[in-house]
């Protein structure tokens, strides 16, 4: 009987996405929202990291609830291009937590 799934040869970072000018959709699979990003905004949140690893790593704004994410690299061309919305990272927020010991 032959393998279900084939393990992948090797990763495929962001970077490579951002050398072919291609975007990334990501979509929740449960209420069915999704967003195009760029892989240079992705590379500043979570590093050159596997396109496939965002999938566990980016949760549903709506809800926390419902699952892994749907991945997918593309380069939108003619109409596609048209009209789309791409979400650009506007700033980072640091949260400063204060830890307290007993002395």
């Amino acid at each position: 009987m032959p393998e279900l799934y084939a393990h992948k040869k090797r990763a495929y970072p962001l970077s490579n996405l951002n050398e072919t000018r291609q975007l990334v959709r990501i979509s929740c699979g449960y209420c069915k929202r999704g967003h195009v990003y760029r892989p240079d905004d992705l590379i500043e949140i979570f590093g050159d990291v596997d396109v496939d690893s965002l999938a566990r790593r980016m949760h549903c704004e709506k809800d926390r609830t419902h699952g892994s994410m749907d991945v997918s690299a593309f380069s939108p061309q003619g109409s596609q291009a048209v009209g789309l919305r791409i979400r650009r990272l506007a700033a980072m927020k640091i949260v400063r937590v204060p830890i307290w010991r007993d002395d």
